[in-house]
């Protein structure tokens, strides 16, 4: 059968040890052993030094560690038991006894083993419980089966576990039935809960968190990638560095979000609508896009840019085709005011056309008329040689550059006579005369002036006597081989160079080449704008001496003051009067050397922070020592009194009542100076219960710590299976909804709250705020998955949203489209506007614009002037089980969170909720911030309407449910825009070059027409070989002509070849006749 044991005091041993319940200790006096159990309850911290006195002086074996080092005391919990009956323990019939090796170390429970490490750590193991293990410095064990194994190899680590069959190892912590944090420096919180990757953190039942550095946050939640994060409950991660808020069969939205600004910003559904509204596309209510839809004229209708500017680009091939054919038969003559009937035939200017003369003017005002052969005859018109032939006497006599005009009238000669302009030969002679007469008076004026001057300046030649020279303008050379090329500059000295602008260069070999730069002394080199150089180049530097202090902004400071202003930095900074090197300070603080202002004062700072709070506590634990003298000085006449002979003391004696309470008007009370028990009855010493035992309460755990007001007001709360609620007035009232913060709610199914007074209302949601008091999301890596956030930046990289995070207007592909087309929105279509001119050519795809169009629709008009009807026509074809909450986290089930702050609610099935009250009242959703509201299923909110919130450095998405960050979207639009500004250009190019080379060849044509029309004179019996030439618009051609005439003068045969540059040859025969 099982037998029931007690703990007494072996005063043989001078050990505590199990003994039977019938068992007795040594008793003491029992006034003394009242006293001592008052002790034990209200005294958790006792005064090291009376205790330590008391473990030194006890019979056959003090306690080494409490002996030796009064700190060991700190921190224990007394044992709360008023009688034995209360301290027992119940190890059944296959028990063994408990096991420790090691100072400081407690084992409490059958099987239970506090030792030390493999390396030989072993201060202040404590294991309690049946089969626990406690291995290792500081290690903590609790529960059935439970281990903590904190050996690293340090001595100065340690692990907790609390619950039954939980395991940890170096700096872990686990709490939780099964928990498991078997890795570095992890915490496992909740039932089953794993935490294994360095780092790690899984918080909620069944959450796994294996990655290092990774966070698994929710019932189920698993974050197995490293730096992955896994937030609501069945969230699981993709992928390294990914954030999941859902998994691949429950997604989960993000609410209240703020516009992204940051490169790696989320951006928000409004940013992304707005860049769909830019290309005409929309977004559905279910998020999918609806692409846009560009209805054209010609071409039908189409939903991506890439397929509207394929269809215009088929349309202006069509009207290219039409172009070609015009251009074939206005090359041959067939159409046109001048037309030719047949290769060889006679040129017809408007044959079919009336009117009695021939106009040549055009907008430009009147034209000439090339080609135009000698007149013999009367009626003839006379050339341009001919006129100019009959002055061409008048104007070689007169020299100057008389000559013909262009107007054929006699240009007056330039005679130019002491830098002025004279137009006839008496004005020349007479201001030749009057400049004789002064020049001869400014010459015995200046023999008297050198004589003076000479003086005053000297100048000696260089090793190459060669002369100063200048080229700028306003510019001034002085010395042997000085040159002044710049405008305005100025070179002095032997072979110096002002090259730049208003450059100076003073002294033998000095050079200023840059702008406004001045080069001063021999061999400087100024080769900068806006510079002052006193060396360079082979001399080297130079001093300045004898400079004033500075007091002006822009004004150079001189050594004096650069000395004061080191020198004020103190440590050790100098200026060294030999080289003027400048040494920096060296700050010593708390033993650390900092060599400049900044880190000192930071370290200073930090070292004053600390000091500070060394300072408030000191401060503190000084005031709670004076009231707890003042209580004891003032109980001298009440309930706690002292014997005159015996000097005991006795509390109440003559009163009832089975309780005695010390709490005072700040709190409880520490009863010091109680001496070691010895008696069964007798209240334990700290030193008796160990240093350690304060590890078994959740709240001191050292790496979860919940605060608040302790007096049950502001208790975390869950009301659904699976709610988690962690934070002072925590709320988790839907199925595995999680609230984390202080106030923060999760209010449905699945709901997470994250952040003090975050809401998550909405099922499967996660909210970081609520309304009006949203937080932004930071720090989010792109986007790599579909159901990843996107940041900022993957918007602005997208082109959809500027640096100051607005949404811009821009033009996208069709969502799912192969890119090769894009379709513009807009219910009657849209206007393309500011579109560079595109290279119109043969192979050219560049869009064109209206000017473009225009200017070859007007150049068409003028050259064709007869065929504006048909160039019209063409134009319009183009167109698990309950256990007991703690007073600031709580959870019921399976799948739910609260956290710290105000109330956050988490309704939905499977919600969370985290911040200050946060909202998740929707299945599956997640709220994250304060006040951040989930009420849409399956999405996770980090804000509320009003309140939205950015999700910074989101990673790049890479599956078809992951987030697209800004960087994304900038580079998708990016890509849309040199896509489109390629189509268009390609396509302007392309009709550009059409029309310039269509236009080219009219001109080459006009011109080669014209070229052939030659008079022939009537040379009876001669053979005649004229040449001509005609230019039109630019383009220009050359005619060859041979004439025969019948000896008779009858009849003529000629033929004429005439060429355009980069052109086909016109060839014409013709027969002619002479009449009476």
């Amino acid at each position: 059968m099982n037998c029931i044991y007690r703990i007494v005091w072996n005063a043989a041993t001078g050990k505590w040890v199990v003994a039977s319940e019938l068992a007795q200790g040594r008793r003491r006096r029992a006034g003394a052993g009242i006293a001592a159990v008052l002790l034990a309850i209200v005294a958790p911290n006792v005064l090291a030094s009376d205790i330590q006195q008391v473990l030194c002086s006890a019979p056959h074996e003090p306690q080494e560690g409490a002996c030796r080092d009064p700190a060991a005391l700190r921190g224990a919990l007394p044992l709360a038991a008023t009688d034995d009956s209360l301290l027992v323990v119940n190890i059944g019939s296959n028990a063994t006894a408990a096991s420790v090796n090691g100072i400081n170390m407690i084992a409490i429970g059958s099987n239970a083993v506090a030792r030390p490490a493999s390396n030989g750590a072993n201060n202040g193991a404590i294991a309690l419980g049946s089969n626990s293990v406690a291995t290792g410095s500081n290690a903590v064990s609790i529960g059935f089966g439970a281990a903590a194994d904190s050996q690293n190899g340090s001595g100065a680590s340690g692990a907790t576990s609390l619950g039954a069959s939980t395991r940890t190892t170096w700096n872990a912590t686990a709490v939780g039935f099964q928990a498991n944090g078997a890795g570095t420096v992890v915490t496992a919180l909740g039932s089953a809960a794993v935490a294994t990757g360095e780092r790690g953190i899984a918080l909620g039942r069944a959450a796994t968190a294996t990655g290092q550095y990774s966070s698994a946050i929710g019932a189920g939640a698993r974050a197995t990638h490293a730096n992955s994060v896994a937030i609501g409950a069945g969230s699981v991660s993709r992928g390294n560095a990914t954030v999941a808020l859902g998994s691949t069969t429950a997604r989960r939205g993000i609410e209240n979000m703020a516009d992204g600004t940051q490169d790696n910003d989320v951006a928000s559904v409004q940013q992304l609508q707005g860049l769909l509204q830019a290309t005409g596309g929309a977004l559905a209510t279910d998020g999918t896009v609806i692409p846009p839809a560009f209805d054209l004229a010609h071409g039908g209708t189409h939903t991506s840019i890439g397929s509207a500017l394929t269809a215009l680009d088929g349309g202006l091939s069509s009207v290219d085709v039409s172009v070609n054919d015009l251009h074939t038969r206005i090359s041959q003559g067939t159409i046109g005011m001048v037309q030719q009937a047949a290769p060889g035939s006679d040129l017809t200017v408007g044959v079919d056309r009336d009117g009695a003369a021939i106009g040549m003017a055009g907008t430009a005002g009147a034209r000439r008329l090339g080609g135009v052969a000698d007149a013999v005859a009367g009626d003839e018109a006379i050339n341009k040689a001919q006129s100019d032939a009959a002055v061409a006497s008048v104007a070689a006599a007169l020299g100057a550059g008389a000559g013909v005009a262009a107007d054929g009238t006699l240009r007056a000669p330039d005679f130019d006579v002491v830098g002025t302009t004279v137009h006839s030969a008496g004005d020349a002679l007479h201001a030749l005369d009057a400049e004789d007469r002064a020049q001869r008076a400014e010459l015995v004026d200046l023999g008297s002036d050198l004589v003076v001057a000479q003086r005053y300046f000297q100048a000696a030649a260089g090793d190459v006597d060669a002369p100063a020279t200048t080229g700028g303008t306003g510019s001034l050379a002085l010395g042997s081989g000085a040159a002044a090329s710049g405008p305005h500059s100025l070179a002095m000295g032997a072979d110096a160079r002002a090259a730049g602008q208003g450059s100076v260069a003073i002294g033998a070999g000095a050079h200023a080449n840059g702008e406004n730069a001045v080069a001063l002394g021999a061999g400087s080199v100024a080769d900068r704008d806006q510079v002052l150089s006193l060396g360079g180049g082979t001399i080297g530097t130079r001093q300045l001496i004898n400079v004033a202090n500075g007091t002006e902004a822009t004004d150079v400071v001189n050594l004096q003051q650069l000395q004061s202003t080191v020198a004020a930095l103190g440590g050790g900074a100098q200026v060294e009067a030999a080289t003027g090197s400048v040494t920096g300070p060296t700050y010593v603080v708390q033993g650390s050397s900092f060599r400049d202002a900044g880190s000192a004062l930071d370290a200073v700072d930090g070292q004053l922070q600390v000091l500070d709070q060394r300072v408030t506590h000191t401060e503190d634990d000084v005031l709670d020592t004076q009231r707890q003298i003042d209580a004891w000085n003032g109980g001298d006449a009440g309930l706690v009194r002292q014997d005159a002979a015996s000097g005991n003391i006795s509390v109440a004696s003559g009163r009832a009542g089975a309780v005695v309470d010390l709490t005072g008007a700040t709190g409880a009370r520490q009863l010091k100076g109680l001496a070691a028990a010895d008696d069964a009855t007798d209240a334990v010493t700290l030193a008796q219960m160990q240093d350690g035992l304060s590890a078994a309460q959740p709240e001191d755990s050292r790496y979860l710590k919940v605060d608040g007001r302790a007096d049950g007001s502001d208790d975390a709360s869950i009301s659904a299976v699976g709610a988690l609620a962690i934070g002072a007035s925590a709320q988790a009232d839907g199925i595995a909804a999680i609230a984390l913060g202080q106030g923060a709610q999760a209010s449905v199914d699945g709901a997470i709250a994250l952040g003090a007074g975050s809401v998550s209302d909405r099922a499967n949601a996660v909210s970081i705020g609520r309304d009006g008091a949203e937080r932004q999301i930071t720090h989010v890596a792109d986007a790599s998955d579909d159901t990843d956030a996107i940041n900022l930046r993957q918007l602005k990289q997208a082109g959809l949203v500027g640096d100051d995070s607005d949404v811009k207007e821009t033009v996208g592909y069709v969502a799912g489209s192969d890119r090769s087309q894009v379709v513009f929105g807009g219910a009657a279509g849209t206007v393309l506007t500011n579109v560079a001119d595109g290279r119109v050519q043969l192979g050219s795809s560049e869009a064109v614009n209206g000017g473009q169009l225009s200017a070859i629709g007007e150049g068409i008009g003028r050259q064709l002037d007869g065929l504006q009807d048909r160039v019209g026509a063409l134009e319009g074809q183009t167109g698990g089980g309950a256990g007991s909450d703690l007073p600031y986290y709580g959870a019921t089930g399976n799948e739910a969170l609260v956290a710290d702050g105000a109330p956050a609610e988490a309704i939905g099935q499977g919600a969370v909720a985290a911040g200050s009250g946060a909202q998740a009242s929707a299945d599956n959703s997640v709220a994250l911030g304060s006040d951040a509201i989930a009420d849409r299923a399956d999405s996770v909110s980090v804000g509320h309407v009003g309140g939205e919130r950015q999700i910074a450095h989101v990673a790049a998405g890479s599956a078809d449910t992951d987030a697209v960050n800004v960087a994304q979207l900038q580079e998708q639009m990016a890509s849309v825009n040199r896509y489109t500004d390629q189509r268009v250009d390609a396509m302007e190019q392309a009709i550009g070059a059409q029309a310039s080379h269509m236009s080219r060849q009219i001109n080459r044509g006009i011109a080669a027409s014209a070229a052939l029309v030659q008079v022939t004179p009537n040379l009876p019996g001669k053979v005649t070989l004229n040449f001509g030439t005609a230019s039109y618009r630019g383009e220009s051609a050359l005619a060859l002509g041979l004439s025969r005439w019948s000896r008779d003068g009858r009849y003529n045969v000629n033929a004429g070849v005439s060429a355009a540059r980069g052109d086909q040859p016109l060839l014409s025969i013709g027969f002619g006749m002479a009449f009476d």
